[in-house]
C-alpha cells in the first residue's frame, strides 16, 4: 500500500476492450498455470480465436508481478485481472466522452489522476492543463499511432511538472520508446505502464521495462546526495537549486577565436534593479551564473537599472518561480524572471517589459561549481555561459557583499587563474 515511486512499473488494462481478453481460460485438470480451475497469481490467458476458438487457450508467460508496483483496472464491474495483492487504481471513463478517463484509488471517490492521449497537440494541451490539479497524469499515444508524438509531449510535461506535485506516467507498447521515456530530459517520467496483454505477449518489451526500472533505481542509489537534498534535521527532501561560490575562467571557443558574434539578448524589466541584483543565466540549466544589472554608475554610459545583459539567445534564464527555466529566445513580455540580490540573498519575480536583441561580440566563460561535500575538481559540476564583451556586463562574486567581476577583466590565458563567481 505504499505510494508509487520514481521508476515504478505499472500495469494498466484500460486499453483492453473486452473482459474476455483477460479472463483465464483453461482445460479442466490442466495444470499449466492453473490450480483447481483458478489462474495462479499473475497468469494471463491468451484469448481463444480462429480455429482454436473451440478449445481452451493455453496460459502464456506470467506477468512479472514481483516487479509491478500497482495496477490500473477498468471500473466496468467485471474485474478479470489476475489475482494480486498489488495496489489497484480504478479507471472511470466519462460517458459523454468530454473529459479524459479519471483514475481513483479503489474505495475513494476523489480522483488522483487522468489518462490523456497526447498524440495530438490538443491532447498535450489537455495534459498541461491538468498539471497541479492531479497527482498523476498517464499519457498514451492512441489516436494517431503512426504520426502521433509521445516523446516531445513527455518532455514538455516533465519540464512543466517540476515542483508542482504532479507525476507523469506513460503507456508504452514499443520497446524503442522505453529508454527514451525513462531518460527524457535526464530525469525520465515517474512511471512506465504496459498493457497486461502486451506484457505477456511481448517478452522484449517486458525485459526493457524491467531494465529501465533497475537502471532508475541504481542511478538513484548512486546519486542519492544529488537527487535529494538534506534538511536541517537531517531528513531528505526534494532537490532544489542551491547557490554556491564557484570559479570561472575565460575559455577560447573552438576555432581559436577570442570572441564569437552572437544574437545577444538584453532583458529589460518593468522594475528597476539595484547594482547588486541580477538574473541567473547559463548555457545549461544545471549550472548558471548571476549576471548583474546595468544599474552600476559609470562616467562613460548612463546606467540602465532595469536591464540585464543576458548573452546569446540559446542561454537559459531562471524564471520567477525559482525552479523552471526558459531559453532567452522564448522569453516574451509579461514573463516573470527571478531576480536575486547578491548582498542579501533575497529573491523576487519581476516581469519582462521587452527584449533587446542585437548582434554583439561575446566571450565564453567556463564555470565550475564544487560539490557538497567538497571533492576533486574532476568531480565538480562544469558548465559555461556566453556573455557580451563589455565593461557593463558583471558577475556576482560573493554572497553577502557587493563584490563583482567584469567580463572584460577575464583574459584568455592557457593557465589563467580562476576567479571567484556565484
Amino acid at each position: 500500500n505504499r505510494p508509487m515511486l520514481d521508476g515504478d512499473v505499472v500495469i494498466p488494462n484500460h486499453k483492453i476492450t473486452s473482459p474476455e481478453m483477460l479472463r483465464p481460460q483453461f482445460t479442466p485438470g490442466h495444470d499449466d498455470g492453473v490450480k483447481n480451475g483458478i489462474a495462479r497469481d499473475g497468469a494471463v490467458a491468451r484469448p481463444a480465436t480462429g480455429d482454436d476458438a473451440g478449445d481452451a487457450a493455453s496460459i502464456t508467460a506470467p506477468l512479472r508481478l514481483d516487479v509491478v508496483d500497482a495496477m490500473l483496472v477498468a471500473d466496468d464491474g467485471d474485474d478479470q485481472t489476475p489475482t494480486s495483492t498489488k495496489k489497484r487504481y480504478a479507471i472511470k471513463t466519462d460517458p459523454n466522452g468530454k473529459h479524459p478517463p479519471k483514475i481513483f484509488c479503489q474505495g475513494n471517490n476523489d480522483p488522483i489522476g487522468a489518462i490523456v492521449d497526447v498524440s495530438t497537440p490538443s491532447g498535450q494541451d489537455t495534459a498541461l492543463g491538468l498539471i497541479g490539479s492531479v497527482e498523476w497524469i498517464v499519457i498514451t499515444c492512441q489516436e494517431d499511432r503512426e504520426d502521433g508524438w509521445i516523446m516531445i509531449p513527455a518532455e514538455n510535461l516533465i519540464s512543466s511538472c517540476q515542483n508542482t506535485g504532479t507525476k507523469i506516467a506513460a503507456v508504452v507498447d514499443r520497446v524503442g520508446d522505453v529508454g527514451g521515456l525513462a531518460r527524457a530530459l535526464e530525469l525520465g517520467i515517474d512511471a512506465l505502464c504496459v498493457d497486461a496483454v502486451d506484457a505477456t505477449e511481448n517478452g522484449e518489451l517486458w525485459d526493457a521495462l524491467i531494465d529501465a526500472k533497475e537502471e532508475r533505481r541504481s542511478a538513484a542509489a548512486a546519486n542519492a546526495d544529488n537527487v535529494r537534498g538534506v534538511t536541517g534535521d537531517g531528513s531528505t527532501g526534494p532537490s532544489i537549486p542551491t547557490i554556491v561560490q564557484g570559479t570561472c575562467r575565460r575559455v577560447a571557443p573552438a576555432g581559436g577565436k577570442s570572441t564569437v558574434l552572437a544574437d545577444r539578448v538584453c532583458i529589460d524589466l518593468v522594475q528597476s534593479l539595484k547594482p547588486t541584483e541580477g538574473c541567473w543565466i547559463g548555457s545549461s540549466a544545471k549550472i548558471m551564473a548571476l549576471v548583474l544589472s546595468e544599474a552600476a554608475q559609470s562616467s562613460f554610459v548612463p546606467s540602465r537599472p532595469f536591464r540585464v545583459n543576458a548573452g546569446p539567445v540559446h542561454s537559459y534564464v531562471v524564471m520567477g518561480d525559482g525552479a523552471s527555466t526558459k531559453y532567452l529566445s522564448e522569453l516574451s513580455a509579461g514573463d516573470e524572471v527571478l531576480v536575486c540580490d547578491v548582498v542579501s540573498g533575497s529573491e523576487r519575480p519581476v516581469a519582462v517589459g521587452r527584449l533587446k536583441v542585437e548582434v554583439r561580440p561575446c566571450v565564453q566563460v567556463g564555470l565550475v561549481a564544487p560539490q557538497s561535500p567538497p571533492q576533486t575538481e574532476e568531480k565538480a559540476s562544469h558548465g559555461q555561459v556566453f556573455l557580451q564583451q563589455a565593461e557593463t556586463v558583471r558577475l556576482g562574486q560573493t554572497l553577502g557583499d557587493d563584490s563583482f567581476l567584469r567580463i572584460t577583466d577575464l583574459e584568455y590565458k592557457e593557465h589563467a587563474q580562476a576567479s571567484d563567481v556565484l
